[in-house]
């Protein structure tokens, strides 16, 4: 379907944000799958493979200095609206990267994007890989940025973990060649979503399968995680990006009130966003942090102003994007259909992450 939709003019990229009809999530098979696999590899020793030149200090967090924001060009459920919005909004010094499996599409990519990001801060890769219609979930299949040992002082040295993704969709190498960085393989099947970090190491998980068949020693060997918290799953998709945001150095959201106890114990400041009335998947947690800005997952609804209060009383510059669509169809929102690096030289970028 998506190869059909791309065959449209781009005179507008709105025209491509058409949807499929199901959620884009794992099915029953793939998930059942996916937890066999993990069962399997946690019966047996491995031998983690890297082409990473240090060991792993700790995971890029997301309210650290961000050198470049990444999405996929598909623009299902009408998110060419929210790409546009972060393209035309992205903090000074941090650079837009959009990629697509489509080397055909990469001028007129150009084309839509320079405009609005700015001619020399958008770089467009046309990479061969076999993509999906879920190709879209940039955070959940694309390589996880992490701060390698022995970096020091203004010039650190950063690193990338691979993970294994439903239906083979999966940029990693592509993108690992093209950005020339160093590349770890995580062998289970886990999405990336479901991975939140701060700059003390702290990850945090929802302990929903097949995450749940992955052993503690996968986050604290492979991306340096100094203490992993794993939630029990309540409600949603079951990805951390739901449900926690680490919004500064002392203090963390979520919209889960059980969830207050661990996040407590990690020495944070925790505050509670409300739920958004309708829809099952729609959450103001799953936003987006780019250096001093924030991009807030909105649903018009009487909620939507109770949410934005609390982001702003950090003195964040708080822009407010509507989700309902991809919440409501696709199931995430713009935390989920973006990833960002930190900062670093684009050559560094490029040996990190397609090599």
């Amino acid at each position: 379907m998506k190869k059909a939709l791309f065959v449209l003019s781009f005179l507008s990229l709105c025209s491509l944000g058409a949807n499929p009809k199901n959620a884009m999530g794992p099915t029953a098979w793939e998930e059942a799958r996916g937890i066999q696999q993990n069962q399997r590899l946690t019966l047996r020793p491995l031998t983690w493979r890297s082409n990473l030149q240090l060991p792993v200090e700790r995971p890029f967090s997301e309210i650290e200095n961000t050198g470049y924001l990444l999405f996929h060009s598909d623009t299902y459920y009408h998110t060419n609206i929210i790409k546009d919005a972060l393209a035309s909004n992205l903090p000074a010094g941090v650079r837009l990267i959009v990629y697509t499996d489509q080397p055909s599409l990469v001028s007129n990519l150009k084309s839509h994007y320079e405009p609005l990001a700015g001619k020399n801060n958008v770089e467009v890769l046309g990479l061969t890989y076999r993509a999906t219609d879920r190709a879209i979930w940039a955070r959940d299949n694309t390589p996880i940025p992490v701060l390698l040992r022995g970096s020091t002082g203004q010039t650190p040295t950063w690193g990338a973990i691979d993970a294994v993704y439903y239906g083979g969709d999966e940029p990693d190498s592509a993108l690992a060649n093209f950005f020339h960085i160093g590349l770890g393989k995580n062998p289970y099947q886990f999405e990336g979503g479901n991975f939140v970090a701060d700059p003390k190491g702290n990850c945090v998980i929802v302990n929903k399968r097949p995450t749940a068949e992955i052993p503690d020693s996968v986050f604290t060997d492979l991306y340096g995680c100094k203490k992993v918290v794993r939630l029990k799953y309540v409600s949603g998709i079951g990805h951390a990006d739901e449900r926690v945001k680490f919004i500064n150095s002392s203090t963390v959201l979520t919209d889960t009130q059980s969830y207050v106890p661990q996040l407590s114990a990690l020495g944070y400041e925790v505050r509670v966003l409300p739920t958004p009335q309708g829809g099952r998947f729609r959450t103001y947690v799953n936003s987006l942090s780019i250096e001093n800005k924030i991009f807030v997952p909105i649903f018009n609804e009487e909620n939507d102003d109770e949410a934005l209060a609390v982001y702003r009383s950090f003195g964040l510059d708080v822009i407010p994007l509507d989700t309902e669509e991809i919440s409501d169809n696709g199931n995430g929102s713009i935390h989920c259909i973006t990833m960002t690096y930190p900062k670093m030289e684009l050559s560094e970028l490029k040996n990190l992450l397609f090599r």
